[in-house]
């Protein structure tokens, strides 16, 4: 009876012994590890998340804006009573402005605040008239006229000034040939306008379209 109590208080003592150094060790190590290799996992998607939302917020800008001045730049030279028409309601045509005219409410005097219409780039914002329609995160806007397609080719861009675009025709200097634009191309570049500089930092996008004069060569 007294060999068994001192097998018993043998195993009790062996069964409670605790962690090696060593052990501990090791155990903190691997802890650390895939601590680590978690946090690089949520940082790297934090990363493309926010890159996304950066990119998603430039795009939603430019779009926007390439809407509102599509939608009024194809108005130009809608004269339902013939009058106003002089060069094909376009007023001014360079490479970063473009002013229309058109008569909204059929008055025949294309002299109400939305009859006269100007885009242009100022600084680092989009104006229409006098109005931002961006929050001074625009780098470039970029306007290419084209006259009407005749023939299988499409033609080349007009000219805005000397050789400008490259291989260009008619110039758009002289306000006679302003009846002979047909299409604008418009180029935005927008950027985002709250850049993470930790996660994505800023992000740009260009976006283009066109606009057809759809009133230009359509008799009164």
């Amino acid at each position: 009876m007294q060999r068994r109590e001192v097998t018993i208080q043998s195993m009790t003592l062996q069964d409670q012994r605790g962690f090696t150094l060593v052990e501990l060790m090791v155990a903190a190590g691997l802890s650390l590890f895939v601590l680590a290799t978690m946090y690089g996992v949520f940082r790297s998607q934090t990363h493309t998340a926010k890159g996304q939302e950066s990119r998603m917020e430039a795009h939603e800008y430019a779009l926007s804006v390439l809407d509102i001045m599509v939608r009024e730049i194809r108005n130009s030279g809608y004269f339902p009573n013939g009058l106003c028409n002089a060069t094909g309601g376009v007023v001014e045509a360079t490479a970063t402005s473009f002013r229309l005219v058109y008569d909204a409410n059929g008055d025949g005097d294309c002299l109400d605040a939305d009859e006269d219409i100007k885009f242009e780039l100022q600084g680092s914002n989009i104006l229409r008239n006098t109005q931002a329609l961006t929050d001074s995160n625009v780098t470039a806007l970029l306007f290419t006229y084209f006259p009407q397609q005749t023939g299988g080719a499409a033609p080349p861009p007009m000219c805005i000034t000397a050789n400008n675009p490259a291989g260009c025709n008619l110039d758009l200097t002289q306000a006679t040939n302003w009846t002979s634009i047909q299409r604008i191309a418009i180029s935005v570049t927008v950027q985002s306008t709250s850049p993470d500089v930790q996660f994505g930092g800023q992000s740009t996008i260009t976006m283009s379209s066109g606009a057809d004069l759809r009133n230009h060569g359509v008799g009164s």
